[in-house]
């Protein structure tokens, strides 16, 4: 029997600020987390591999080993692989081989445990360079598409698809006919609808799953995801959406996702946008996704300018950021791990950071530590939760980190 190692590679630090504090295969898409939506193709003990930095987290929360033990040999899987890609019919029935996109990466490969060690650096990531040299005598198949995402807003551009593909699971719940009489509408018999709430389905499904509520004066268009214990505000939801566990949603949201615990309770407009976990977004805030030009969205990333192709592309904020009221965050920036943002946020904001009025001119500081920790027991606390000593250790960590020597 093979252990089934889920491994980061080098190119985790792309999908930055939402994989500071989670193992790139915990990102979520449609109706899942990509380890979720791949656990259907894998066969045995699966083992999360990748930074040590976020070892003890990703233990808690997923349940899974890190970082071994391992059997014998290792069956191998990128954490950045898109769940909506065949790879069952590409690697079905294979021993000894290796699968490589379009990129030149190692998207699933069978190996030894020996020979896949020598792969791994100093982090716990996987050097692909040296994957792909470990892989040379085996059956090495070439695949002419992009299997691996490379970016986070990939994942926002397939959200929609990966929320229709994700309900195929879920398709013994309750079922009601769509409004338009195409679609349907997917809730459990243990959310709340409320009466007055329109469901569009025109575009796809929408899911409501159990202890959710959708108040009064909503639309939901689909395809669309609610997540568990979640509340739509007399809100606007837009196709594209997956609302994670947990969040408390107002105002407008398009074609976005949101990691549990998220409050956005109040009007203003979030749009193709990927939010964090333990995120506060204030009333009136707008996270823009158009520019005046409709040219494409463009990025920083790793220090170099990297075209999007997207025409639509809002924020990208990681987990216990802080977005004050009245807040206008233009089209592709990102909001650094437990930031505090008010005014105008013309640019990428740091992790620990706060930022003021006047965009780039405006007041820039570091948090101190003492204060990140309590305004996030504070948050999770009026929510019934603690902040637990794992998370906390990260916190810890990653701020000091960031601060540097």
């Amino acid at each position: 029997m093979s252990s089934v190692v889920v491994f980061e590679d080098e190119s985790w630090g792309n999908f930055l600020p939402l994989s500071l504090t989670r193992h790139v295969s915990q990102q979520l898409l449609g109706t899942s987390t990509i380890l979720g939506h791949l656990s259907g193709l894998l066969e045995g003990e699966v083992v999360l591999a990748g930074r040590e930095l976020v070892a003890e987290v990703a233990r808690e929360e997923t349940g899974l080993d890190f970082n071994g033990p391992f059997e014998k040999d290792v069956f191998l899987i990128n954490a950045r692989t898109n769940p909506l890609a065949d790879l069952g019919r590409m690697v079905s029935g294979r021993t000894d081989f290796a699968l490589v996109d379009a990129s030149g990466s190692v998207v699933v490969a069978a190996l030894a445990r020996d020979r896949y060690e020598k792969a791994v650096t100093r982090d716990g990531t996987v050097s692909q360079r040296k994957l792909v040299s470990l892989c040379k005598g085996l059956d090495v198949l070439v695949s002419r598409e992009s299997l691996l995402f490379r970016y986070p807003w990939e994942m926002i551009a397939l959200n929609d698809r990966a929320i229709v593909r994700g309900s195929e699971a879920r398709r013994t719940k309750r079922k009601a006919a769509g409004p338009s009489g195409r679609g349907e509408i997917m809730a459990s018999p243990e959310a709340e609808i409320e009466e007055r709430v329109s469901f569009d389905t025109r575009g796809g499904l929408v899911i409501v799953e159990a202890g959710a509520r959708v108040e009064s004066f909503s639309r939901i268009s689909g395809p669309c995801f609610i997540g568990r214990g979640s509340v739509i505000r007399s809100a606007l939801v837009r196709g594209g959406t997956t609302i994670g566990e947990g969040c408390r949603i107002g105002g407008e949201v398009e074609h976005s996702i949101l990691y549990p615990f998220t409050n956005k309770a109040h009007l203003g407009f979030l749009g193709h946008s990927a939010v964090g976990s333990w995120v506060n977004v204030g009333a009136g805030s707008v996270a823009s996704d158009l520019k005046n030009t409709y040219g494409t969205i463009k990025l920083v990333r790793g220090g170099s300018r990297v075209d999007s192709g997207m025409v639509k592309l809002g924020a990208m904020v990681g987990d216990m950021a802080k977005i004050a009221s009245g807040t206008m965050i233009h089209c592709g920036k990102s909001v650094g791990v437990s930031s505090h943002c008010s005014g105008l946020v013309d640019r990428d904001v740091p992790d620990f950071t706060s930022f003021g009025e006047g965009g780039s001119t405006g007041a820039q500081f570091t948090l101190r530590l003492d204060s990140v920790i309590e305004t996030q027991s504070r948050m999770m606390r009026r929510r019934g939760a603690e902040l637990s000593e794992a998370r906390r250790r990260l916190i810890e960590r990653l701020y000091a980190r960031a601060k540097g020597p």
